[in-house]
């Protein structure tokens, strides 16, 4: 069974991306550590393949991005969202890092320890993938994200 569906793997070629790819992702590390984020092996491990691009995907009104920059991502929002209410909000016991944005920029694309990714805008928390390669998967197809209290 393929990695990714034709659609992502369409999404992901366009971006550049090739089964493979890897990029140094020390730069992302010490951004955000810097900022107060959990460095973890599994953020590592996607930034490496997938750090840098910039994914285009068809939404019903249009054209839509995925920007997997952490660097350029957490200058646009305040730490405290994640690393204090969303945290929170999701489960005490894991820790966070920002991989990215997706939605013309508005949505903060961030990762647990366990590769659970999550996205949030202000108030607005949800679940975007059990990993990785499924939150890809859900932005690509623009699948209704899961809402989370």
């Amino acid at each position: 069974m393929p990695r990714f569906s034709q659609l992502t793997f369409q999404c992901l070629t366009l971006a550049k991306w090739y089964t493979g790819r890897r990029v140094s992702y020390g730069d992302y590390q010490k951004y955000l550590e810097a900022d107060g984020y959990a460095w973890s092996s599994k953020a590592g491990k996607f930034l490496e393949e997938f750090g840098g691009l910039s994914i285009k995907f068809k939404r019903s009104e249009g054209w839509d991005s995925v920007n997997l920059n952490p660097c350029l991502a957490v200058d646009s929002f305040d730490s405290r969202w994640v690393l204090d209410s969303y945290a929170s909000r999701i489960d005490g016991g894991k820790t966070y890092c920002v991989i990215g944005q997706a939605y013309s920029d508005h949505l903060l694309l961030f990762m647990a320890n366990d590769g659970q990714v999550y996205g949030g805008f202000d108030n607005f928390l949800c679940f975007v993938g059990a990993s990785g390669d499924e939150a890809l998967e859900t932005l690509c197809f623009d699948k209704k994200l899961l809402a989370l209290p």
